[in-house]
Protein backbone atom coordinates (compact mmCIF):
# COMPACT_ATOMS: atom_id res chain seq x y z
CA UNK A 1 0.00 0.00 0.00
CA UNK A 2 1.34 3.57 -1.01
CA UNK A 3 2.58 6.03 1.79
CA UNK A 4 -0.99 7.45 1.37
CA UNK A 5 -2.38 5.02 3.58
CA UNK A 6 -0.20 5.88 6.44
CA UNK A 7 -1.62 9.02 6.83
CA UNK A 8 -4.93 7.32 8.22
CA UNK A 9 -3.61 6.71 11.38
CA UNK A 10 -5.87 3.93 13.62
CA UNK A 11 -7.44 7.01 16.66
CA UNK A 12 -8.49 8.95 12.76
CA UNK A 13 -9.79 5.74 11.50
CA UNK A 14 -11.79 5.39 14.50
CA UNK A 15 -13.40 8.61 14.82
CA UNK A 16 -14.54 8.23 10.99
CA UNK A 17 -15.79 4.67 11.99
CA UNK A 18 -17.84 6.29 15.06
CA UNK A 19 -19.11 8.97 13.19
CA UNK A 20 -20.52 6.81 10.57
CA UNK A 21 -21.84 4.57 13.21
CA UNK A 22 -23.98 7.82 14.48
CA UNK A 23 -24.97 8.56 11.04
CA UNK A 24 -26.42 5.27 10.51
CA UNK A 25 -28.09 4.30 13.83
CA UNK A 26 -29.37 8.37 14.21
CA UNK A 27 -31.18 7.47 10.84
CA UNK A 28 -32.14 3.68 11.17
CA UNK A 29 -32.40 2.78 15.01
CA UNK A 30 -35.71 3.79 15.45
CA UNK A 31 -37.16 1.97 11.95
CA UNK A 32 -38.72 -1.52 13.96
CA UNK A 33 -40.60 0.98 15.90
CA UNK A 34 -42.28 2.73 13.45
CA UNK A 35 -45.83 0.56 13.67
CA UNK A 36 -45.82 1.54 17.61
CA UNK A 37 -44.73 5.17 17.43
CA UNK A 38 -48.27 5.45 14.89
CA UNK A 39 -50.06 3.70 16.98
CA UNK A 40 -48.77 5.32 20.31
CA UNK A 41 -49.51 8.75 18.57
CA UNK A 42 -52.63 7.92 17.12
CA UNK A 43 -51.10 9.01 13.75
CA UNK A 44 -51.41 7.30 10.11
CA UNK A 45 -48.81 5.04 8.39
CA UNK A 46 -48.06 8.18 6.02
CA UNK A 47 -47.17 10.68 8.66
CA UNK A 48 -45.35 8.30 11.00
CA UNK A 49 -43.16 7.20 7.51
CA UNK A 50 -42.74 11.54 6.92
CA UNK A 51 -40.30 10.88 10.15
CA UNK A 52 -38.04 9.44 7.61
CA UNK A 53 -38.19 11.19 4.46
CA UNK A 54 -38.25 15.13 6.30
CA UNK A 55 -34.99 13.46 7.92
CA UNK A 56 -33.75 12.79 4.50
CA UNK A 57 -34.73 16.69 3.63
CA UNK A 58 -32.83 18.13 6.48
CA UNK A 59 -29.78 15.79 6.00
CA UNK A 60 -29.58 16.59 2.47
CA UNK A 61 -29.93 20.71 2.94
CA UNK A 62 -27.31 20.19 6.14
CA UNK A 63 -24.48 19.05 3.48
CA UNK A 64 -24.68 22.74 1.68
CA UNK A 65 -23.65 24.41 4.92
CA UNK A 66 -21.20 22.00 6.42
CA UNK A 67 -19.31 21.43 3.11
CA UNK A 68 -18.08 24.91 2.53
CA UNK A 69 -17.51 25.47 5.60
CA UNK A 70 -15.54 22.88 6.46
CA UNK A 71 -13.03 24.00 3.12
CA UNK A 72 -12.93 27.54 5.16
CA UNK A 73 -12.56 26.64 9.08
CA UNK A 74 -11.45 22.95 8.62
CA UNK A 75 -13.33 19.97 9.52
CA UNK A 76 -13.35 19.61 13.27
CA UNK A 77 -15.53 23.00 14.26
CA UNK A 78 -18.35 22.22 11.86
CA UNK A 79 -17.93 18.34 13.58
CA UNK A 80 -18.53 19.58 17.22
CA UNK A 81 -21.39 22.05 16.02
CA UNK A 82 -23.21 19.29 14.31
CA UNK A 83 -23.11 16.25 16.54
CA UNK A 84 -24.15 18.65 19.16
CA UNK A 85 -27.16 20.11 17.15
CA UNK A 86 -27.89 16.03 16.50
CA UNK A 87 -28.52 15.62 20.64
CA UNK A 88 -30.31 18.52 20.92
CA UNK A 89 -32.67 16.87 18.01
CA UNK A 90 -32.66 13.40 20.15
CA UNK A 91 -34.19 15.04 23.45
CA UNK A 92 -36.83 16.96 21.24
CA UNK A 93 -37.78 13.43 19.76
CA UNK A 94 -37.67 11.50 22.96
CA UNK A 95 -40.15 14.61 24.79
CA UNK A 96 -42.32 14.20 21.35
CA UNK A 97 -45.89 14.76 22.56
CA UNK A 98 -47.02 14.22 18.93
CA UNK A 99 -45.88 12.87 15.75
CA UNK A 100 -45.70 16.90 14.34
CA UNK A 101 -43.08 17.44 17.21
CA UNK A 102 -41.25 13.78 16.11
CA UNK A 103 -41.00 15.35 13.03
CA UNK A 104 -39.64 18.65 14.16
CA UNK A 105 -37.33 16.65 16.04
CA UNK A 106 -35.77 14.15 13.53
CA UNK A 107 -35.28 17.72 11.34
CA UNK A 108 -33.24 18.58 13.80
CA UNK A 109 -31.64 15.61 14.59
CA UNK A 110 -30.97 15.53 10.42
CA UNK A 111 -29.56 18.67 10.46
CA UNK A 112 -26.93 18.44 13.11
CA UNK A 113 -25.99 14.49 11.90
CA UNK A 114 -25.63 15.69 8.00
CA UNK A 115 -21.91 17.15 9.31
CA UNK A 116 -21.40 13.25 9.78
CA UNK A 117 -21.77 12.87 6.45
CA UNK A 118 -19.82 15.56 4.48
CA UNK A 119 -17.09 16.50 7.15
CA UNK A 120 -16.92 12.74 7.26
CA UNK A 121 -16.13 12.23 3.89
CA UNK A 122 -13.62 15.29 3.55
CA UNK A 123 -11.71 13.57 6.42
CA UNK A 124 -11.32 10.71 3.95
CA UNK A 125 -10.52 12.25 0.81
CA UNK A 126 -8.06 14.89 2.42
CA UNK A 127 -5.95 11.67 3.35
CA UNK A 128 -6.67 9.09 0.32
CA UNK A 129 -7.23 9.53 -3.25
CA UNK A 130 -7.76 7.55 -6.44
CA UNK A 131 -8.09 4.15 -6.27
CA UNK A 132 -6.95 3.75 -2.99
CA UNK A 133 -9.92 6.30 -1.45
CA UNK A 134 -12.06 3.22 -3.25
CA UNK A 135 -10.14 0.40 -1.72
CA UNK A 136 -9.82 2.05 1.81
CA UNK A 137 -13.35 2.87 1.40
CA UNK A 138 -14.24 -0.71 0.82
CA UNK A 139 -12.67 -1.80 4.12
CA UNK A 140 -13.65 1.36 5.72
CA UNK A 141 -17.58 0.59 4.02
CA UNK A 142 -17.19 -3.26 5.51
CA UNK A 143 -16.85 -2.38 9.04
CA UNK A 144 -19.51 0.68 9.05
CA UNK A 145 -21.75 -1.55 7.49
CA UNK A 146 -21.95 -4.10 10.73
CA UNK A 147 -23.42 -0.86 12.32
CA UNK A 148 -25.91 -0.94 9.43
CA UNK A 149 -27.15 -4.34 10.57
CA UNK A 150 -26.56 -3.49 14.39
CA UNK A 151 -28.85 -0.37 14.19
CA UNK A 152 -32.09 -1.85 13.29
CA UNK A 153 -31.82 -5.01 15.09
CA UNK A 154 -30.94 -3.06 18.50
CA UNK A 155 -33.86 -0.92 17.66
CA UNK A 156 -35.91 -4.48 17.59
CA UNK A 157 -35.39 -5.20 20.68
CA UNK A 158 -35.12 -1.02 22.58
CA UNK A 159 -39.22 -1.96 21.31
CA UNK A 160 -39.82 -4.56 22.57
CA UNK A 161 -38.38 -3.87 26.19
CA UNK A 162 -37.76 -0.32 26.89
CA UNK A 163 -40.68 1.45 23.83
CA UNK A 164 -40.10 3.88 21.21
CA UNK A 165 -38.87 6.89 23.43
CA UNK A 166 -35.70 4.98 24.47
CA UNK A 167 -34.13 4.94 21.08
CA UNK A 168 -33.49 8.74 21.30
CA UNK A 169 -32.16 8.73 24.83
CA UNK A 170 -29.75 5.93 23.51
CA UNK A 171 -29.22 8.32 20.49
CA UNK A 172 -28.24 11.55 22.98
CA UNK A 173 -25.71 9.46 25.06
CA UNK A 174 -23.64 8.16 21.89
CA UNK A 175 -23.63 11.58 20.29
CA UNK A 176 -22.06 13.55 23.53
CA UNK A 177 -19.23 10.46 23.39
CA UNK A 178 -18.62 10.92 19.31
CA UNK A 179 -18.62 14.63 20.44
CA UNK A 180 -16.18 14.17 23.23
CA UNK A 181 -14.03 12.43 21.19
CA UNK A 182 -13.99 14.42 18.01
CA UNK A 183 -13.14 17.30 20.51
CA UNK A 184 -9.69 15.56 22.22
CA UNK A 185 -8.55 13.62 19.96
CA UNK A 186 -9.69 14.93 16.17
CA UNK A 187 -6.96 16.55 14.61
CA UNK A 188 -7.33 19.08 11.91
CA UNK A 189 -7.02 17.36 8.21
CA UNK A 190 -7.59 20.47 6.03
CA UNK A 191 -4.24 20.91 4.45
CA UNK A 192 -6.12 23.86 1.97
CA UNK A 193 -7.87 25.80 4.03
CA UNK A 194 -9.89 28.24 1.69
CA UNK A 195 -11.36 31.91 3.19
CA UNK A 196 -13.66 32.52 0.61
CA UNK A 197 -15.17 28.95 0.33
CA UNK A 198 -18.40 30.38 2.17
CA UNK A 199 -18.55 33.49 -0.42
CA UNK A 200 -21.64 33.15 -2.35
CA UNK A 201 -20.06 34.06 -5.77
CA UNK A 202 -16.95 31.22 -5.20
CA UNK A 203 -19.83 29.01 -3.95
CA UNK A 204 -21.84 29.47 -6.63
CA UNK A 205 -18.81 29.12 -9.00
CA UNK A 206 -17.98 25.94 -7.40
CA UNK A 207 -21.34 24.37 -7.47
CA UNK A 208 -21.59 25.29 -11.34
CA UNK A 209 -18.07 23.32 -12.11
CA UNK A 210 -18.88 20.52 -10.13
CA UNK A 211 -22.59 20.34 -11.40
CA UNK A 212 -21.01 20.61 -15.58
CA UNK A 213 -18.35 18.15 -14.67
CA UNK A 214 -19.79 14.83 -16.55
CA UNK A 215 -17.30 12.59 -14.34
CA UNK A 216 -18.56 14.15 -11.22
CA UNK A 217 -22.59 14.50 -11.77
CA UNK A 218 -22.98 11.03 -13.68
CA UNK A 219 -20.66 8.85 -10.69
CA UNK A 220 -23.38 11.20 -8.14
CA UNK A 221 -26.49 10.36 -9.98
CA UNK A 222 -25.53 6.67 -10.02
CA UNK A 223 -24.90 6.82 -6.10
CA UNK A 224 -28.07 8.81 -5.34
CA UNK A 225 -30.37 6.55 -6.96
CA UNK A 226 -29.19 3.36 -5.26
CA UNK A 227 -29.77 5.24 -1.55
CA UNK A 228 -33.36 6.30 -3.04
CA UNK A 229 -33.46 2.29 -3.64
CA UNK A 230 -32.63 1.49 -0.04
CA UNK A 231 -34.69 4.42 1.36
CA UNK A 232 -38.01 3.16 -0.38
CA UNK A 233 -37.46 -0.40 1.78
CA UNK A 234 -36.83 1.60 4.59
CA UNK A 235 -39.92 3.24 4.69
CA UNK A 236 -41.97 0.50 3.23
CA UNK A 237 -40.12 -2.41 5.50
CA UNK A 238 -41.11 -2.14 8.59
CA UNK A 239 -45.40 -2.04 7.88
CA UNK A 240 -45.07 -4.59 5.56
CA UNK A 241 -43.15 -7.18 7.26
CA UNK A 242 -44.87 -6.27 10.12
CA UNK A 243 -48.41 -5.35 10.28
CA UNK A 244 -48.72 -7.46 6.93
CA UNK A 245 -46.33 -10.46 7.34
CA UNK A 246 -46.89 -10.06 11.08
CA UNK A 247 -42.83 -10.35 12.00
CA UNK A 248 -41.99 -8.71 15.83
CA UNK A 249 -39.76 -5.28 16.17
CA UNK A 250 -37.13 -8.01 16.86
CA UNK A 251 -37.45 -10.10 14.26
CA UNK A 252 -37.83 -7.49 11.67
CA UNK A 253 -34.45 -5.69 13.19
CA UNK A 254 -31.96 -9.10 12.23
CA UNK A 255 -33.71 -8.97 9.27
CA UNK A 256 -31.30 -5.63 8.60
CA UNK A 257 -28.67 -8.17 8.23
CA UNK A 258 -29.84 -8.99 4.87
CA UNK A 259 -29.14 -5.48 3.85
CA UNK A 260 -25.74 -4.92 5.48
CA UNK A 261 -25.02 -8.25 4.29
CA UNK A 262 -25.57 -7.57 0.80
CA UNK A 263 -23.12 -4.47 1.74
CA UNK A 264 -20.61 -6.32 3.09
CA UNK A 265 -20.21 -9.12 0.44
CA UNK A 266 -19.74 -6.32 -2.17
CA UNK A 267 -16.90 -4.10 -0.21
CA UNK A 268 -15.17 -7.44 0.15
CA UNK A 269 -15.32 -8.50 -3.49
CA UNK A 270 -14.78 -4.36 -4.84
CA UNK A 271 -11.41 -4.10 -2.26
CA UNK A 272 -10.10 -7.07 -4.53
CA UNK A 273 -11.70 -6.54 -8.13
CA UNK A 274 -11.59 -2.52 -8.06
CA UNK A 275 -7.98 -2.36 -8.61
CA UNK A 276 -8.21 -4.61 -11.73
CA UNK A 277 -11.08 -3.57 -13.33
CA UNK A 278 -11.61 0.32 -12.36
CA UNK A 279 -14.16 2.37 -11.17
CA UNK A 280 -16.58 2.47 -13.69
CA UNK A 281 -16.73 -0.68 -14.49
CA UNK A 282 -17.49 -2.07 -10.75
CA UNK A 283 -20.50 1.21 -10.64
CA UNK A 284 -22.09 -0.41 -13.59
CA UNK A 285 -21.91 -3.94 -12.55
CA UNK A 286 -23.59 -2.78 -9.55
CA UNK A 287 -26.31 -0.83 -11.14
CA UNK A 288 -27.07 -4.51 -13.34
CA UNK A 289 -27.32 -5.94 -9.82
CA UNK A 290 -29.80 -4.03 -8.74
CA UNK A 291 -31.89 -3.96 -11.21
CA UNK A 292 -31.90 -7.55 -11.56
CA UNK A 293 -32.73 -7.70 -7.64
CA UNK A 294 -35.80 -5.56 -8.18
CA UNK A 295 -37.19 -7.50 -11.61
CA UNK A 296 -36.93 -10.54 -9.84
CA UNK A 297 -39.04 -9.22 -6.45
CA UNK A 298 -41.26 -7.69 -9.51
CA UNK A 299 -41.68 -11.23 -11.09
CA UNK A 300 -42.63 -12.87 -7.44
CA UNK A 301 -45.24 -9.71 -6.61
CA UNK A 302 -47.04 -10.60 -10.18
CA UNK A 303 -47.33 -14.25 -9.51
CA UNK A 304 -48.36 -13.10 -6.17
CA UNK A 305 -45.85 -14.69 -4.04
CA UNK A 306 -45.52 -12.95 -0.83
CA UNK A 307 -43.08 -14.22 2.10
CA UNK A 308 -39.67 -13.10 3.81
CA UNK A 309 -37.86 -14.62 0.95
CA UNK A 310 -39.47 -13.14 -1.72
CA UNK A 311 -39.01 -9.81 -0.36
CA UNK A 312 -35.50 -10.31 1.53
CA UNK A 313 -33.54 -12.18 -1.06
CA UNK A 314 -34.34 -9.41 -4.32
CA UNK A 315 -33.41 -6.69 -1.60
CA UNK A 316 -30.09 -8.81 -1.01
CA UNK A 317 -29.47 -8.45 -4.60
CA UNK A 318 -29.78 -5.14 -4.78
CA UNK A 319 -28.23 -4.49 -1.72
CA UNK A 320 -25.26 -5.63 -3.22
CA UNK A 321 -25.42 -3.73 -6.25
CA UNK A 322 -25.96 -0.36 -4.28
CA UNK A 323 -22.94 -1.13 -2.02
CA UNK A 324 -20.85 -1.50 -5.39
CA UNK A 325 -21.99 1.75 -6.62
CA UNK A 326 -21.95 3.34 -3.64
CA UNK A 327 -18.54 2.39 -2.72
CA UNK A 328 -16.71 3.44 -6.15
CA UNK A 329 -18.90 6.59 -6.98
CA UNK A 330 -18.38 7.73 -4.10
CA UNK A 331 -13.88 8.12 -5.14
CA UNK A 332 -14.84 8.26 -8.76
CA UNK A 333 -16.95 11.81 -7.97
CA UNK A 334 -14.47 12.99 -5.60
CA UNK A 335 -11.15 12.26 -7.14
CA UNK A 336 -11.07 15.24 -9.59
CA UNK A 337 -11.36 18.29 -7.17
CA UNK A 338 -8.71 17.60 -3.87
CA UNK A 339 -8.96 21.51 -3.26
CA UNK A 340 -12.67 21.84 -2.88
CA UNK A 341 -13.25 18.41 -1.17
CA UNK A 342 -16.23 19.75 1.57
CA UNK A 343 -17.42 21.30 -1.34
CA UNK A 344 -17.67 18.16 -3.20
CA UNK A 345 -19.04 16.39 -0.53
CA UNK A 346 -21.74 19.27 0.11
CA UNK A 347 -23.16 18.53 -3.33
CA UNK A 348 -22.76 14.83 -3.62
CA UNK A 349 -24.47 14.58 -0.16
CA UNK A 350 -27.41 17.29 -0.98
CA UNK A 351 -27.90 15.51 -4.16
CA UNK A 352 -28.11 11.87 -2.95
CA UNK A 353 -30.11 12.89 0.51
CA UNK A 354 -32.00 14.52 -1.31
CA UNK A 355 -32.80 11.84 -3.77
CA UNK A 356 -33.32 9.41 -0.96
CA UNK A 357 -36.03 11.71 0.90
CA UNK A 358 -37.80 12.39 -2.13
CA UNK A 359 -38.40 8.58 -2.97
CA UNK A 360 -39.36 8.52 0.93
CA UNK A 361 -41.68 11.26 0.83
CA UNK A 362 -43.53 9.81 -2.36
CA UNK A 363 -43.76 6.41 -0.60
CA UNK A 364 -45.36 9.06 2.43
CA UNK A 365 -47.80 10.72 0.17
CA UNK A 366 -49.73 7.96 -1.69
CA UNK A 367 -49.55 6.00 1.93
CA UNK A 368 -48.68 2.43 0.48
CA UNK A 369 -46.71 -0.52 2.05
CA UNK A 370 -46.42 -3.03 -0.77
CA UNK A 371 -44.46 -5.43 -2.07
CA UNK A 372 -45.35 -3.93 -5.62
CA UNK A 373 -44.48 -0.48 -5.07
CA UNK A 374 -41.38 -1.71 -3.48
CA UNK A 375 -40.29 -3.54 -6.54
CA UNK A 376 -41.33 -0.98 -9.20
CA UNK A 377 -39.72 1.69 -6.96
CA UNK A 378 -36.33 -0.34 -6.94
CA UNK A 379 -36.78 -1.06 -11.13
CA UNK A 380 -37.17 2.54 -11.53
CA UNK A 381 -34.06 3.70 -9.70
CA UNK A 382 -31.39 0.92 -10.93
CA UNK A 383 -32.58 1.19 -14.55
CA UNK A 384 -32.00 5.21 -13.56
CA UNK A 385 -28.74 4.59 -12.58
CA UNK A 386 -27.83 2.59 -15.30
CA UNK A 387 -28.78 6.04 -17.52
CA UNK A 388 -26.12 7.71 -15.25
CA UNK A 389 -23.78 5.38 -15.51
CA UNK A 390 -23.72 5.54 -19.26
CA UNK A 391 -23.23 9.12 -18.98
CA UNK A 392 -19.60 8.87 -17.54
CA UNK A 393 -18.84 5.61 -18.14
CA UNK A 394 -17.28 6.65 -21.74
CA UNK A 395 -15.78 9.70 -19.89
CA UNK A 396 -11.93 9.88 -20.55
CA UNK A 397 -11.74 11.45 -16.71
CA UNK A 398 -13.29 7.99 -15.59
CA UNK A 399 -10.92 5.58 -16.41
CA UNK A 400 -9.74 5.02 -13.06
Amino acid sequence: MSEQSHLLSPILLIIILLLAALMQVTTDLYTPSLPAIASSLNASVGTIQLTLSIYMLGFSLSHLFYGPISDRIGRKKPLLFGVGISSVGSVICYLAPSATLLILGRFVQAIGIGCCNSVGRSLARDLLSDRLLAKVGSYVGMVSVVILALSPTLGGYIQEYLGWRANFSILFVFALLVWALTLFYLPETNQHLNPKATQIRVMQSNYLILLKNKVFLGYTLCACFSGAGLVAYLTIAPFLLQETLGFSPIEFGWLAFVVAGGIFISGFINSKAVMTLGIARMVGNGAWLMLFGGILMLMFAIFKLLNPWVIMIPVGIFSIGAGFTFINAFAGAFNPFPAIAGTVSALYGFLQDLSAGLSSFIIAMFNVSNQLILSLMLIIVAVLSLFAWQFVADSKESKL
